[in-house]
């Protein structure tokens, strides 16, 4: 979400404006079981430990093939 907040204080004291940025990881055991099996960790898979399923692999090509475009239109 980015947006911006404007105020107007007459207030006499200080004024501090803050912005939270970020992302958080959370483990899906249920999801992470249907698409990997029994046995895989999350930490495998953020680590890059576990291929990728055969059903990933449309989605894969396409992110590859969208990358490899970016970096040919950035070169020119």
């Amino acid at each position: 979400m980015d947006t911006e907040i404007l105020t107007y204080s007459r207030a006499k004291g200080v004024f501090a404006g803050l912005t939270l940025e970020g992302a958080s990881i959370r483990q899906d055991s249920d999801s992470r079981r249907a698409m990997y099996g029994h046995g895989i960790t999350t930490r495998a898979l953020l680590l890059g430990k576990v291929p990728a399923p055969a059903a990933t692999q449309a989605f894969l090509a396409e992110i590859h093939s969208a990358k490899s475009q970016a970096v040919v239109e950035g070169n020119q």
